[in-house]
């Protein structure tokens, strides 16, 4: 089943995109340095036969800086394996408390703001990455998801939107199975970032649409399907695949402010709901279907807030107007 591009959360607690990360900790290069009274690190070589001192990953070469691990290369296979299940999932050392992710309190605490992809230190304020060298990272393998834990503050802002955002008084509220933080690479981003600075009034939208893979339940890999969510995921919204007719106001991008409209239409159980940034500009307000159909002269969108809100459609017209940010799969 196609999406068309139909469907969508506001989110205005979210500032910025990925591309403009700026971080203050230097550090995050992986360069090795000498330091004053120490041996030089060099080439990774292991300094001492603690444990608490070599990288968790390959057991063998020392931990860099603040990092559980020695290496980009052992940070890799945090990000695609996880780490030891065995293991805390944020220090990486100590087992796991039993029917929890993490040893104890310390580690539950700082697993709830930790970066997505090392996964053992705090990821930078608003941003989902701890520093350049994690970002870099997620760069190589974009597009891709990365599962957000429950108990991470990003999962239990996008899920508490969702809830907020809900306004049909007569469908229950699905149960979230998991949220996924969708990633581009940063030419998709600078796109989306000069046409938000130039025409400006980012919201943040839902779109339902169909999965028609195994994605984010028995796999974060995406699938060929040119009509399932994963196509969203891979190039971003387009206008060139969106239906040339028989849509309320013309070819478009269609986005909604009610999470149930994009729930209810396109996505449901086995269905997808995807979170995106959507730059609206000059709005042209409608209080009927074929209005209009095309973006008026003079508006960036179009907007029609069918039963006060309940079933809102937001509509844009350009492919840089809208950038995926979050999956949420459902029960």
């Amino acid at each position: 089943m196609a999406s068309n591009y139909r469907g969508s959360l506001r989110y205005s607690s979210y500032q910025g995109s990925v591309d403009s990360l700026t971080d203050s900790l230097n550090a995050m290069t992986l360069t090795r340095k000498p330091q004053s009274g120490a041996s030089h690190l060099s080439r990774g070589q292991p300094t001492g036969s603690s444990r608490g001192l070599q990288c968790v990953v390959c057991k063998i070469r020392p931990k860099f800086g603040e990092y559980q691990t020695c290496s980009t290369h052992c940070i890799k296979k945090v990000l695609k394996n996880g780490g030891d299940p065995d293991m805390c999932d944020y220090c990486h050392e100590k087992p796991r408390t039993p029917g929890k992710r993490q040893c104890g309190m310390d580690c539950i605490r700082k697993a709830t703001v930790a970066c997505l992809v090392c996964k053992c230190r705090p990821k930078n304020r608003r941003y989902q990455f701890c520093g350049r060298t994690c970002k870099r990272i997620a760069m190589e393998y974009t597009p891709f998801i990365l599962s957000i834990p429950k108990q991470h503050v990003t999962y239990q802002m996008v899920a508490k939107k969702f809830i907020d955002s809900w306004k049909s008084t007569t469908l229950q509220i699905p149960a979230i199975r998991e949220i996924y933080k969708i990633n581009h690479d940063d030419a998709s981003l600078q796109r989306y970032n000069e046409y938000k600075e130039t025409v400006g009034n980012e919201q943040f939208l839902y779109h339902g649409t169909a999965r028609l893979c195994q994605l984010g339940v028995a796999t974060t890999e995406l699938c060929a399907s040119l009509t399932c969510v994963c196509n969203i995921v891979r190039t971003s919204f387009q206008m060139a695949k969106a239906k040339p007719t028989g849509l309320a106001f013309g070819k478009g991008i269609y986005t909604s402010s009610a999470s149930n409209k994009a729930y209810r239409q396109y996505s449901g159980v086995h269905g997808a709901v995807v979170v995106s940034k959507v730059v609206l500009g000059k709005i042209k307000h409608v209080s009927r279907f074929n209005e209009v159909l095309s973006c008026p002269v003079g508006f960036n969108s179009v907007v029609y807030d069918r039963m006060d809100g309940k079933l809102n459609e937001s509509v844009v017209y350009r492919d840089d107007a809208i950038r995926p940010v979050f999956l949420i799969l459902f029960q």
